[in-house]
């Protein structure tokens, strides 16, 4: 059953959205995403077997469906039962669990599987240090609460857009002494991650995106792959093992021995990859495609397979994805979860 489960997740996470009747209300308010593989979408949390998955929903089209009946939720595909039972679960901002914000949906810097800066400015333009630190105090008083995590795009300067950050960061340290903080920053300078450590960050996110240099320099024109790496050494050395983590997108044309390979690489250094899949949309696709051509969709064999390398790679060099209280691992929507989907 686990294996099925596994399976199932893995489908559901590389599958289309999910169509909900017209007359069905949500008993949880729906998320609109400013960051991540959602960017730009409605969504639900759906939880079944103990995993969760955050699908964009719609009245009108969606590859699975979602059927009330009377012993509850659950989902189809092709009119077909997929998953027998599942719970609409609920996201304080943006994820289960999290009051998750993103200071700024703008960025300077042209990634081009990134959707967050097509939004518009109004997905974040009311955001202030000031304000996510009330939201964040009123959010901490709910019985689901788990943690705070904080990312940004950068806007005008690396240093401007952490300094931003920091303050956002001290504010909900003095105000709540006890919460737990992740920070997903972009930083090009080692005093950067102490600024953040100091201010009071528990854990640090810096995605490396992609193990291939060379695809790197083509959708991340603006980064320094190498500088990543050394930013990502520097944020283990002062978060110390198990609170450093960074994400591999995969599907941009690398190959399952680079992936594990960065993988290995990272957790010899004390961080801890995730592996999420690329999704292409009509925001990302044809800059995509006019520098890396035609992309080849991550199949439910691939992700899985290479979760499981993830895994082994991890317990050789003692790291746990249940050591983070924040951020990707924490909530879990978006990818197979060492450690706690398997």
């Amino acid at each position: 059953m686990e294996e099925d489960m596994i399976r199932r997740k893995a489908e559901l996470i590389l599958g289309g959205g999910v169509r909900i009747p017209h007359d069905w209300r949500p008993p949880v308010r729906i998320s609109r995403s400013t960051a991540g593989p959602g960017a730009g979408t409605r969504g639900l949390v759906f939880r079944f077997s103990g995993m969760r998955v955050k699908k964009p929903i719609s009245t009108d089209e969606g590859e699975f469906e979602l059927q009330p009946y009377e012993g509850g939720l659950r989902l189809l595909r092709a009119g077909e039962v997929f998953i027998e039972s599942v719970e609409i679960e609920p996201v304080i901002f943006h994820s289960p669990g999290q009051a998750f914000f993103n200071l700024d949906q703008r960025c300077d810097f042209r990634c081009l599987f990134c959707a967050s800066p097509s939004l518009g400015v109004e997905a974040t333009k009311n955001l202030t240090p000031e304000s996510i630190t009330e939201m964040v105090a009123e959010a901490s008083e709910r019985e689901d609460f788990v943690s705070v995590a904080l990312t940004s795009g950068v806007v005008g300067s690396v240093a401007a857009t952490v300094e931003s950050m920091v303050r956002t960061v001290s504010l909900i340290r003095e105000r709540l002494p006890w919460v737990t903080i992740g920070v997903e920053p972009y930083v090009d300078d080692e005093d950067q991650i102490w600024d953040l450590r100091e201010a009071g960050a528990d854990e640090m996110k810096i995605n490396v995106e992609t193990p291939d240099a060379d695809i790197f320099a083509k959708v991340c024109p603006d980064l320094d792959h190498a500088l990543v790496h050394r930013m990502i050494e520097a944020a283990v050395e002062i978060f110390g093992r198990g609170k450093v983590s960074s994400n591999i997108i995969i599907g941009l044309g690398e190959t399952d021995e680079q992936v594990l390979d960065e993988v290995r690489r990272l957790a010899e250094m004390g961080c801890a990859a995730g592996i999420r899949p690329l999704k292409v949309n009509d925001i990302n696709r044809t800059a995509l495609e006019e520098v890396l051509g035609t992309l080849k969709e991550v199949d439910t064999d691939r992700l899985i397979r290479l979760a499981r390398g993830q895994k082994q790679i991890l317990e050789e060099n003692d790291l746990d994805t249940r050591t983070f209280s924040t951020m990707c691992f924490e909530c879990g929507c978006c990818d197979l979860v060492p450690f706690r989907d398997f």
